[in-house]
């Protein structure tokens, strides 16, 4: 049965370091995602709100990969905290 880690990293250095443990422990490097926040966001239209456009993203993501909707809605927040 397939597994699915998610990770949230304060530092975007960390982020490397970590693919390169992962790939060490055997994992192919297709197998592993990382998703990083823009720096900017980018306005796509009048109603658009950059920043909730970029969570709603993240969150389809995190269930396209398996995620429940509780742990997809967790890890946004722990995105919003960090702010």
């Amino acid at each position: 049965m397939p597994k699915t880690a998610v990770g949230l990293f304060e530092k975007p250095d960390l982020v490397d370091d970590v693919v390169r443990e992962i790939e060490a422990l055997g994992f192919p490097r297709k197998e592993v995602r990382t998703l990083e926040e823009p720096k900017t966001f980018e306005i796509t239209g009048v109603m658009s709100f950059p920043r909730l456009d970029f969570e709603v993203d993240l969150s389809r993501e995190l269930s396209r990969i398996g995620a429940t909707q509780e742990e997809a809605r967790a890890y946004v927040e722990g995105l919003q905290i960090g702010r």
